[in-house]
């Protein structure tokens, strides 16, 4: 059975991350690449942890998740410098 709460949480944070992402693609001028679908969804539990929290999934084209990951990476790197 899914806990509510914790749904709800794992709701939030991918409309958040949603959010984000299309900041960052428009702040970018590809706002429009994607056709408006959405990146991200919740599922109830994730395989590593049947009973723990619900977990956020990204649905990102390759071209995305490689941009994504440079992003990470290059924010990981600012945080190194200080």
């Amino acid at each position: 059975m899914r806990d509510p709460e914790l749904v709800s949480c794992a709701q939030r944070a991918a409309s958040e991350l949603e959010r984000a992402w299309a900041q960052w693609r428009a702040s970018r001028g590809r706002a429009g690449d994607t056709g408006g679908e959405s990146v991200a969804s919740y599922v109830a539990h994730s395989l590593d942890h049947p009973w723990g929290r619900p977990r956020v999934v990204l649905g990102l084209d390759a071209e995305d998740a490689r941009e994504l990951a440079a992003l990470l990476q290059r924010q990981e790197a600012s945080e190194r410098v200080w």
